[in-house]
């Protein structure tokens, strides 16, 4: 999240058809593919334009500027990779990427490519959405639409792994179930502290937040790095800004791997007033968290019914095996 301005996002709706669209993920009929902040369909010009996309945010606001600035970034660099791989494979002439949400106020976008060989070129696909599909054009592609997508996936792919993508700090915060152990716990430096968990991690319980967009997944709090930020400083800004707490003291525990690109710094931490990790700790509201609660190790570790998502799972069990590395 973006330190220097308070931006706010509005909550995900049930009403909102984008939404619903999201929720379903891979089961909608139009889904292409899930980017890390926004998702991919074919959108209502693919029947008219081949190639044409959808592109949707996964947090539920209006307009771009609502997002904090690091999510603004990244999510404008997913639009790039994605606009120049329709262009690449439909070999566009040009490229419409637009933005109204008048009718639906969830953020999306729409990429269309435009044709050489169009039959009004000067015209926006709005202008001609009476005009029959094939008098569109003067020959028309007889590439199938299927394989034409799974191309455009394939170089959204790859010009994605070309760019290192920032990374992120998080924070586990690990007290025991038993609440008589708990204030003896947490006054051992952070070091004992993770001896302890290892040596018997059904024995304590991990605070986690449920985000409050997409998928609602589990998710321990932190988040991406703004520019200039070490991976200390993004730990604490994060923590800051998602639960309104100051870091006592972090201790490294592991690094997440993914693609082979070192994607972020998990810490075991403290805050500096103990006692929030007591009972039921109190935080600061902040519209990117639904809720947060205690969870026991014990489940993060063996994910009954995939509850958990693999990051959460994977900072877990490193954790506990003392793993410097990871990787998903």
């Amino acid at each position: 999240m973006d330190s220097a301005h308070s931006h706010t996002t509005n909550q995900v709706t049930a009403h909102c058809p984008l939404c619903q669209s999201l929720a379903e993920g891979a089961n909608h009929p139009e889904f292409i593919c899930e980017l890390s902040h926004v998702v991919v369909s074919r959108g209502p010009f693919s029947g008219r334009w081949p190639g044409a996309l959808q592109v949707t945010s996964k947090r539920h606001l209006r307009d771009p500027s609502q997002l904090k600035y690091p999510h603004f970034i990244h999510s404008q660099n997913e639009l790039y990779a994605i606009e120049t791989a329709i262009r690449k494979v439909t070999r566009a002439h040009h490229m419409n990427v637009v933005k109204f949400g008048n009718v639906v106020e969830h953020l999306h976008w729409h990429l269309i490519p435009r044709f050489s060989n169009e039959t009004h070129p000067q015209k926006t696909p709005w202008e001609l959405s009476d005009l029959p599909a094939q008098a569109l054009v003067h020959t028309s592609s007889t590439t199938s639409s299927d394989h034409l997508y799974a191309e455009i996936v394939s170089e959204i792919s790859l010009a994605l792994r070309e760019r290192q993508p920032p990374y992120f700090a998080t924070a586990l915060f690990i007290r025991p179930l038993d609440r008589n152990q708990q204030a003896g716990f947490l006054q051992l430096p952070l070091s004992q502290q993770h001896s302890a968990v290892r040596a018997s991690p059904e024995a304590f319980e991990c605070f986690l937040m449920q985000r409050n967009y997409l998928d609602f997944a589990w998710d321990s709090f932190g988040g991406e790095a703004d520019a200039g930020e070490t991976p200390a400083q993004t730990l604490q800004r994060e923590i800051r800004e998602e639960l309104g707490w100051e870091l006592e003291s972090w201790l490294e525990v592991t690094r997440q791997w993914a693609g082979g690109m070192l994607r972020g710094f998990v810490y075991l931490a403290q805050p500096s007033q103990g006692l929030l990790l007591q009972a039921a700790p109190k935080r600061a509201a902040c519209d990117e968290v639904k809720q947060a609660l205690w969870h026991p190790l014990q489940d993060l570790l063996t994910n009954p019914m995939s509850v958990y998502s693999a990051p959460v799972v994977g900072r877990a069990r490193a954790l506990v095996a003392g793993e410097p590395d990871f990787s998903l």
